[in-house]
């Protein structure tokens, strides 16, 4: 079959496809695998062609997907040894036999990260071909959007900073666009060609309700299953207030001139929101704009699901991570946890959050603040980025002035959008998603063509970590007395703001207290007896063994052992069982250098158509 006459059967098929079920949101389905080398992440599941080649995307983008075909694999530089890109399916656009791969050859931008990464290789290729997008719900049909309009590459990588070229992994497929149902392609003298974008087209056909999208990519570990529907969102992924923003989500394709989809991200901070600290203070503020006066106050960003890592400023990154365990990895930009520096455990498994204030509703008077715990932030680098698994925190440090939040940020976040509503001009929300305990329930509900808000649904934020955060107590921490440089913040902790000034005294302390006041009365009846048996020697010239100050009198053992040390039957005056009592710390207010509750800060290294039966 010559190219002409695939793409006038495939055309057929888009004007001619009717369903009976009309006007239900459609669920995407999951990809059964997870997927790094900076995750694990989770990706849609599709068939794209004929015969179907199966591929999974991350759901994330405007206007036309992006795909990775089979020649990454061959590519030397890239896959020398191991082709990892394989794990997630590649394409080949000459194996479908529904494939237009010669008749459109427009160009399409390389880096479909949108600066997420850095990346380097050769632009995509525009391709059309079918899409089997999963199953609807009721019908139990399988839906194959025709002429899915996406880009491929052979040949793209993204380069850390220490030199090192690794081959993307995974593509993506497309949300949507402002008021677009297919892209058209031109030809001197010959008919357009159309693509199709996917919510487009299923509202075009009575698919869905709208041309609209509900978003939450949910997380590995914990797990928490992924959720996408075109023409409506499940509400059980919305916990709190909902942000509604002016205009298209996200870098919006074809040209992305990085003033559209922003938010204004007004600060970032680390917060306890149950239990003990363990820090000395249970709220840090100000980190988005510690050092570095050039941000102002708002720094205005993209979402971009696209992205793996939190693109910040450097400071911004180094102030939030002088409060952690965490050691600067220079080759790569990012922050690996020190996992035997006892830190580690207390933040990443308590309810300790990473949270993102940001102005809501595009107002000057009201925020909204997303809650990221550190469990989703604890995430493993594998190869090829290193040899061996290795826990990282997901700050980007060398994001070269391209900062956005990305998938790290939004597992703990829902986005939507309506791409048709005010005259084509859209709106998208935003809003704190649940956490692991949302289980299998789902609430969903329909967006209308012309809606503009969306609903919250009555779940507790705090409820849906219930089991999965433990909250510390003052038995969890053991300080240690440590000294050094303490984190570089406009938030000191203040004497009154320690987690051990907030739970009351330790149980070290209280103990050594106790033993204490024990080992005082016991020297004062010990020095009464020793004059008490003197004044008998005296009389009796009797000689009589006197009890040291503090010692507990013991039948079994001597007091002193040779070495004049205490052993663990006595009490000593300063020492309980050997182990040096620990005061509560306290902290200056105004010290620059207040160091996080015991942990030393680490080191940082600066960088210069159709329903099938």
């Amino acid at each position: 079959m010559t190219g002409g006459r695939r793409f006038f059967a495939l055309a057929t098929l888009f004007n001619g496809a009717i369903s009976a079920d009309t006007g239900l949101p459609f669920p995407m389905t999951w990809s059964s695998k997870n997927f790094g080398p900076d995750g694990p992440w989770q990706a849609v599941q599709v068939g794209i062609g004929i015969p179907a080649q199966q591929v999974a995307l991350y759901p994330a983008g405007t206007f036309r997907s992006h795909v990775l075909t089979s020649k990454i694999c061959s590519n030397a530089t890239l896959s020398p040894d191991v082709c990892f890109a394989s794990a997630a399916g590649l394409y080949a656009v000459e194996s479908s036999s529904t494939g237009l791969g010669t008749l459109v050859r427009a160009p399409s931008a390389m880096d479909f990260t949108h600066g997420g990464l850095q990346v380097q290789g050769s632009d995509g290729v525009s391709v059309l071909d079918q899409m089997d997008i999963g199953i609807m719900d009721s019908s139990r049909d399988s839906v194959i959007v025709p002429n899915v309009t996406f880009a491929t590459y052979d040949n793209i990588a993204a380069i850390y900073p220490g030199g090192d070229l690794k081959a993307l992994q995974v593509g993506t497929l497309a949300l949507g666009y402002l008021g677009t149902v297919n892209q058209s392609f031109t030809r001197p003298g010959q008919d357009s060609i159309n693509g199709s974008l996917i919510p487009g087209y299923l509202q075009e056909k009575g698919l869905t309700p709208s041309n609209t999208f509900g978003l939450h990519i949910g997380s590995v570990n914990p797990k928490i299953k992924g959720s996408l529907y075109f023409g409506g969102y499940d509400q059980a992924r919305i916990c709190g207030n909902i942000s509604t923003q002016q205009g298209g989500f996200a870098g919006l394709e074809p040209i992305d001139d990085g003033e559209k989809g922003l938010i204004d991200l007004l600060d970032v901070g680390i917060n306890v929101y149950d239990g003990v600290s363990p820090f000395n203070t249970s709220k840090i503020s100000n980190l988005l704009a510690t050092g570095n006066s050039s941000i102002g106050p708002a720094l205005s960003l993209p979402l971009f699901p696209e992205a793996p890592y939190l693109n910040l400023p450097k400071s911004s990154c180094d102030a939030i991570a002088a409060w952690l365990p965490v050691t600067y990895n220079a080759d790569l930009g990012l922050y690996t946890w020190n996992t035997k520096d006892p830190q580690y455990n207390r933040i990443v498994s308590s309810p300790t959050v990473l949270s993102f204030v940001f102005r809501k509703d595009q107002t000057n008077t009201k925020n909204i603040t997303i809650n990221v715990p550190f469990m989703l932030l604890n995430l493993t680098l594998e190869a090829p980025l290193v040899a061996s698994r290795t826990p990282y925190f997901p700050c980007n440090a060398q994001s070269h002035g391209r900062y956005s939040l990305g998938r790290a940020f939004l597992q703990a976040a829902f986005v939507g959008g309506n791409w048709n509503v005010n005259n084509n001009q859209g709106v998208w929300w935003f809003a704190q998603a649940p956490g692991p305990n949302v289980g299998s329930q789902s609430t969903v509900q329909t967006i209308k063509d012309q809606d503009t808000a969306i609903t919250s649904s009555p779940n507790d934020w705090a409820a849906s970590w219930a089991g999965f955060l433990v909250p510390l107590n003052s038995q969890s921490l053991q300080p240690s007395n440590t000294t050094g440089s303490s984190p570089v913040s406009s938030s000191s902790p203040e004497k009154g703001d320690s987690a051990s000034s907030s739970a009351g005294m330790s149980v070290g302390a209280k103990a050594g207290i106790g033993i204490g006041a024990a080992a005082l009365v016991l020297g004062i009846i010990g020095l009464c007896v020793f004059f008490w048996h003197r004044k008998r020697k005296e009389k009796k010239a009797t000689p009589e063994m006197a009890l040291a100050p503090g010692a507990r009198v013991s039948n079994m053992e001597s007091v002193a052992s040779p070495g004049g040390n205490y052993r663990t039957g006595g009490y000593a005056p300063t020492e309980l069982h050997g182990q040096e009592i620990h005061n509560n710390q306290t902290y200056e207010i105004g010290n620059s250098k207040d160091v996080p509750y015991g942990n030393d800060p680490q080191p940082l290294y600066e960088l210069d158509e159709g329903v099938r039966k």
